[in-house]
């Protein structure tokens, strides 16, 4: 209800509104109406004063022309002469169009008449030639009309014949002889023309037929004898069984075909070129796996120098790394298949397999280190051949005065303790290098890594290598089940677990300017 009297009462004051809107809008427009006809007299006004004063002015004018001698009558035919020009001159713009479309019609048309009455007459000569061939041409197809009509019965004839041959076709269709050359008959597309009737063209058939019999049985016992060499799964994808007799058809077909295209000859080739692309193929792909070589010296020499640059201060006092040939079996005989390819790729292939086991000294070559190489695939636990199979890795360290000559596994170069300091440096060389790779814009670019077994180095190692590797800005984080030299870390915690298995961790010491907190 207070909604509604809202809305009741704003109504009443909108009409309000409105109602003085138009109230002031009409005594506004009075004011402009007024405005406006004040407006319109003063202009009238203004209008009559301006031409009372060209009229004295004009007067002034004459009087003055006729006191300095001028022809005033003169003058006034001047201007009426004026007058009619202007108006002939108005008359000729006005009409210029229809001037330019007179001349154009002329030009086209009036000019041309000479012309069209020729042309008139030309066509009217070629109308009367065109009645006459008209008339020729009629009597042509008259002609052709009684030809056709000579043909139109001839062919009646033979379709008459052809009627009585199809009764005797269908005939013979219900005889046991059609149902075995039924596949024949309408499975064959082409239309072969004859001048014999269908009634002569089945005695031939029939008469052929007991002939066909005999031949088709001699040709299923020399194909028995033929297949009889062969495997099923033949090189030759050769058919050794024929459960319908048509397949022996189809096979002596087929047969014909491989020996008219010598296709013994595309076998023979394709044999060859299959061991030989096989050969050049892995040696492809053992100079690719190859090809990494000298990316690999590049890190080694770079480990090298890194070494020589930042040196460990401590029980090493030299390190160097070299790479030698690969000793994997496999590697070797890739190896050695790849340097076979590039020297006798020409001649691969070239060699006739089937020939009574003269086979080129080549080709031999390829085939044996084809074999030995899977041979020694299968001897092999592993099934592929990864980039460090191609390469090995010597290592030489001084360690004080013991100089341990090269050697391929870090085992090798002292105690325990020693093998994985060894390693850690390599690591640690070896993450510097991808490091400056990685970053060449920040040189103050840091990273942390874990290392483990770190209680199995001698406590004074344990602050070479913190060194070793914080000179080349990698902060190292040691876990280790006994206590060690704390001054040596920047931070030390404790790990625990409770009886949950939760850890717990707990900063021990904090190193900050030397001074332990």
């Amino acid at each position: 209800a207070e909604l509604n009297k809202l809305k009741k009462l704003t109504e009443s004051e909108i009409l309000d509104l409105d109602e003085e809107r138009d109230n002031i809008i009409d005594q506004e427009q009075k004011k402009m109406n007024m405005y406006i006809a004040l407006i319109d007299a003063k202009i009238e006004e203004e209008k009559k004063s301006a031409l009372f004063k060209i009229d004295n002015i004009e007067k002034n004018l004459n009087n003055e022309l006729v006191d300095k001698g001028l022809d005033i009558k003169r003058l006034e035919e001047i201007v009426v002469e004026g007058d009619k020009l202007s108006a002939e001159l108005n008359f000729i713009e006005d009409n210029m169009t229809l001037l330019t479309e007179y001349n154009k019609d002329k030009r086209e048309l009036f000019d041309k008449e000479t012309e069209f009455n020729r042309d008139k007459l030309l066509i009217e000569k070629q109308v009367e030639i065109e009645k006459v061939n008209h008339k020729k041409e009629k009597l042509r197809l008259k002609q052709e009309i009684a030809i056709v009509s000579k043909e139109i019965k001839i062919l009646n004839d033979k379709i008459l014949n052809l009627k009585n041959d199809n009764l005797k076709f269908e005939e013979f269709k219900k005889s046991e002889l059609y149902s075995d050359i039924r596949i024949y008959v309408e499975n064959e597309n082409d239309l072969l023309e004859n001048d014999k009737s269908a009634a002569d063209l089945i005695s031939d058939i029939i008469a052929k037929s007991a002939t066909q019999s005999k031949r088709f049985s001699e040709l299923k016992d020399e194909i028995i004898n033929f297949t009889g060499n062969f495997q099923e799964n033949n090189i030759f994808k050769f058919k050794i069984k024929f459960p319908n007799p048509v397949d022996y058809i189809l096979f002596a077909r087929e047969l014909k075909s491989f020996i008219d295209d010598d296709r013994i000859s595309d076998y023979e080739t394709r044999v060859n070129e299959r061991f030989a692309h096989i050969v050049i193929q892995l040696g492809k792909e053992t100079n690719e796996l190859l090809s990494k070589e000298g990316e690999i010296q590049t890190v080694i020499n770079k480990i090298n120098s890194d070494f020589g640059d930042k040196n460990f201060v401590g029980a090493i006092k030299k390190m160097r790394m070299r790479i030698v040939p690969s000793s994997n079996k496999i590697m070797k005989l890739l190896s050695e298949i790849r340097d076979y390819s590039e020297s006798n790729g020409i001649e691969l292939g070239s060699a006739n397999l089937f020939s009574s086991g003269n086979i080129s000294t080549s080709n031999s070559k390829a085939v044996k280190l084809l074999k030995d190489l899977v041979y020694e695939m299968n001897l092999s636990k592993e099934s592929t051949i990864s980039l460090s199979d191609s390469f090995g890795l010597e290592f030489r360290i001084v360690e004080n005065d013991n100089d341990t000559g090269w050697v391929e596994r870090l085992s090798n170069v002292g105690s325990e303790g020693t093998d994985v300091l060894v390693k850690a440096m390599i690591n640690i060389m070896l993450l510097n290098v991808f490091k400056l790779s990685a970053s060449k814009k920040h040189t103050d670019f840091k990273l942390h890594c874990m290392m483990d077994e770190i209680g199995k180095l001698h406590p004074n190692n344990v602050k070479g290598i913190l060194k070793f590797a914080n000179d080349r800005n990698i902060l190292l984080i040691n876990g280790s089940p006994t206590s060690l030299n704390a001054p040596d870390y920047m931070y030390t915690y404790l790990l625990s677990k409770d009886v949950k298995n939760v850890t717990t961790v707990k900063a021990l010491i904090k190193k900050r300017s030397n001074v332990l907190v």
